[in-house]
């Protein structure tokens, strides 16, 4: 029987779409072999950048909050959302990640993991250089980190400033797809205008696949020092960022042919399906596996693996199955009109009745303890509903 968790990604097999994104995780042999034990699908390395500042592991440093800003010191108790805000860690020269790139294959191939090199270098020489040495070496796919939100810390161009010019992303990431015979994935930053439009023209410029997105560039106030966390502006990153990475997956899946790995924001099973359901083909996470473990990885995959036992379809029948229903602001004239219903039996228990300030089209009337609803007025918005302490309030299409 066909597995339904197995996908295909640019024409290679993955037994499921996990993938642990670039992180220190891929750094060590060992590291990698534990997780490649707790069945991921997929794992890449720690780039390799020919930018030395980014090579020393003195500028790796992390953070963890809450979302109200409240530091986490013991990952035992990491909340359901968070920020992780990094900067570093550090990334590793060529000569260096050789000394343990074989090593890294053979563990790969033991546990049916797909091991996917990562390069972030800043000269468009090495970026084609090092492409060609993971595949001499027989690693079968690339991740290009043209999004890493350090880039500032090389004199050259590297991270998210090469995918900000478009026309320098499209040179790098062509390069490269010439140069190599395996596939290649452009790894992007949001710190651009419109990611459809990088991605349509590396589409043109032959690219098969993209990851979207790196992080973005964050700032933390410490409260009591009133002094920049970890020293300044670095990667911010956590489960709040899924809204914003699935619109951006959604947008890429509707305006390309590309294949995608999403990436920021997914931290539960559920967040991998809607990953999938956005365009996604993969599914990276990064701060979560860090900080919960590999534990965390292997519970993570098993909740996955009982969806697809229970679903009648594949990964690749759901992925985009929301992407294809979404109405963009060019089209709202083709969305349904809505209006606000009130139970008035159940409204007859509330006596602050904060709907009535909360509505600002005047469609509510207080009435015998109750409230009439003028649907005339009602613009079917919502927040009637959302402060409404009662249930006394549905939205219903008109």
């Amino acid at each position: 029987m066909i597995s339904k968790i197995k996908t295909n990604f640019c024409g290679i097999e993955f037994k499921n779409p996990v993938v642990i994104a670039s992180t220190d995780i891929g750094r060590s042999v060992e590291n990698f072999e534990k997780f490649a034990k707790a069945g991921v699908g997929g794992i890449i390395t720690k780039s390799v950048t020919d930018a030395a500042p980014l090579q020393s592991k003195g500028i790796t440093m992390f953070d963890i909050r809450t979302i109200d800003g409240v530091p986490v010191d013991d990952c035992d108790t990491v909340p359901d959302n968070y920020y992780f805000f990094s900067r570093g860690g550090s990334m590793i020269a060529m000569e260096k990640f050789e000394e343990t790139a074989k090593e890294i294959l053979q563990i790969a191939k033991q546990y049916d993991v797909v091991p996917i090199a990562s390069i972030c270098a800043s000269k468009i020489e090495n970026w084609v250089a090092y492409a060609k040495r993971f595949e001499e070496m027989g690693y079968p796919m690339l991740e290009l980190n043209l999004g890493n939100p350090h880039g500032e810390a090389s004199k050259d161009k590297l991270g998210f400033k090469i995918s900000q010019e478009t026309d320098l992303c499209v040179e790098v990431a062509s390069s490269v797809v010439n140069a190599v015979n395996i596939p290649v994935v452009a790894k992007l930053t949001p710190h651009v205008a419109d990611l459809t439009v990088l991605t349509k023209a590396l589409e043109q410029a032959g690219v098969k696949a993209v990851t979207v997105m790196h992080r973005y560039q964050g700032l933390v106030i410490d409260h009591e020092t009133l002094e920049p966390v970890i020293g300044g502006y670095a990667a911010i990153g956590g489960p709040w960022m899924k809204p914003l990475s699935l619109a951006n997956v959604a947008k890429v899946r509707n305006a390309t042919s590309l294949e995608i790995m999403g990436s920021n924001g997914a931290d539960s099973a559920q967040d991998v399906l809607d990953f999938i359901y956005a365009g996604a083909g993969l599914v990276q996470i990064g701060s979560s596996m860090m900080l919960k473990g590999v534990e965390y990885s292997r519970n993570l995959v098993a909740e996955l693996e009982a969806f697809f036992d229970a679903s009648e379809k594949t990964v690749s029948q759901l992925c985009g199955e929301v992407a294809r229903k979404i109405i963009s602001y060019k089209e709202l004239n083709k969305i349904s009109a809505r209006k606000a219903v009130i139970d008035t039996e159940k409204c007859l228990q509330c006596a602050d009745k904060p709907c009535l300030e909360r509505c600002y089209y005047q469609a509510l009337t207080p009435t015998g303890g109750t409230l009439v609803h003028d649907d005339d007025s009602c613009s079917g918005c919502g927040m009637c509903k959302a402060v409404c302490t009662y249930n006394a309030v549905r939205i219903e299409k008109i």
